[in-house]
């Protein structure tokens, strides 16, 4: 059945891989109706650790893997086992009668291999690794083993359910983009410049930095038009050097010009309305941790990210989908993200998503966001009853 919807009269309502072939006995935790047991799974040469959380009084049950957004500015890495976000929603979701894995990704806590930049696609593969993982395991329901994605993680758990659709059973999506990578970045530097205030030329300044950011890394450049016209319009600037940067590097190889990129966003990075670009936060060190010979590799991988576009994989998907959006999201464009969303999977012939609009919410989407777990919680319900 499906459902497009917002909650506003619901919320005036309420006011709100490889594997062990045999998997250690989980341990309570203290008095708490679930189990909580340490794991770890095979992607590729990587151990990934994680903690999976059970319900009790069963002998199988259908599951979920949670898959993070991208990284944190604050930690500069993934979420992963640890987040309190994730253990809230394992111990919320357990009681829905599922088992739930959270886990740390490549480099993060127990997890062997090295914290940093990961394609969509190589995460596309990390997320399935986990999934086969508890399809592997006696106490899990291999035919009921589903994906919930945040923000990033939306893109990714579409991308593994259309390339796996024998194995993901079902999505779940929160704040999620409908949109590509790289109109996604362009629309939340644009969005939070605004929302912060800032005078309609910074908003222009803010825009066209990172127009130019993408085009910078792609082999293609796709707003080259609308950035120069825009130059055109600002004047002289730091822009103009790094546009001339971006689209005529000249005689110099790729790692000279990283060096040159590097010092123009330096000498912005403290400029009031460069503040969305996170330069300082997270586009310098990752710019700055890229070895000299890497340059083209990284580009071309970095590249191949921003032009994905959801389109391609949500037209695949007919297992069941719920997505939720925030009305107020400033990282997204929640209103054309959903409309896409209900697009592409009618395309698909899916007859079994449901999409959320929450009103008056951001970005962050939690259990406490009114009408959010109500929807959540019945959905679950909904999902295998009777069956």
């Amino acid at each position: 059945m499906r459902r497009v919807f917002c909650l506003s009269a619901l919320v005036s309502l309420i006011l709100t891989a490889a594997c062990a072939d045999s998997p250690p006995s989980p341990t309570p935790s203290d008095a708490m109706p679930w189990l909580e047991e340490e794991v770890t799974f095979s992607f590729g040469p990587e151990q990934l650790s994680g903690i999976l959380t059970l319900p009790t009084g069963g002998e199988s049950y259908p599951a979920i893997v949670l898959v993070s957004g991208s990284v944190n500015t604050a930690t500069g890495h993934r979420s992963g086992a640890s987040s309190q976000y994730f253990i809230d929603h394992a111990r919320k979701m357990v009681l829905a009668g599922f088992a739930v894995l959270r886990y740390d990704p490549p480099g993060v806590g127990q997890s062997t291999g090295e914290a940093g930049f990961e394609s969509l696609d190589l995460r596309a593969e990390e997320t399935t690794a986990a999934l086969q993982y508890l399809r592997s395991r006696p106490d899990i329901q291999a035919d009921r083993v589903g994906l919930m994605g945040f923000s990033q993680g939306g893109w990714v758990i579409a991308m593994a359910a259309a390339r796996y659709p024998q194995e993901v059973a079902f999505i779940i999506t929160v704040s999620g983009s409908g949109v590509s990578v790289a109109a996604q970045q362009w629309y939340s530097i644009e969005a939070q410049s605004i929302a912060a205030g800032m005078s309609e030329q910074e908003v222009v300044q803010a825009a066209l930095f990172g127009r130019l950011l993408i085009d910078w890394q792609l082999a293609t450049p796709v707003y080259r038009d609308e950035n120069e016209e825009t130059v055109q319009y600002l004047g002289e600037g730091p822009w103009t050097r790094f546009m001339a940067l971006v689209y005529e590097p000249g005689e110099i190889t790729p790692a000279e010009g990283l060096r040159a990129g590097i010092e123009i966003l330096k000498s912005i990075q403290d400029e009031p309305w460069a503040r969305f670009l996170y330069l300082r936060e997270l586009v310098l060190p990752q710019l700055e941790s890229i070895p000299p010979d890497q340059v083209l590799a990284v580009k071309a991988e970095v590249g191949q990210s921003l032009m994905e576009d959801p389109q391609a994989y949500l037209t695949q998907i007919r297992c069941p989908v719920l997505a939720f959006f925030g009305e107020e999201d400033l990282l997204q464009p929640s209103p054309r993200s959903a409309a896409l969303y209900e697009m592409y999977l009618t395309q698909a012939g899916n007859e079994q998503f449901e999409i959320v609009m929450l009103p008056g919410v951001g970005h962050s989407i939690g259990l406490s966001t009114p009408g959010y777990w109500d929807v959540l919680s019945r959905w679950l319900d909904d999902l295998y009853s009777g069956r």
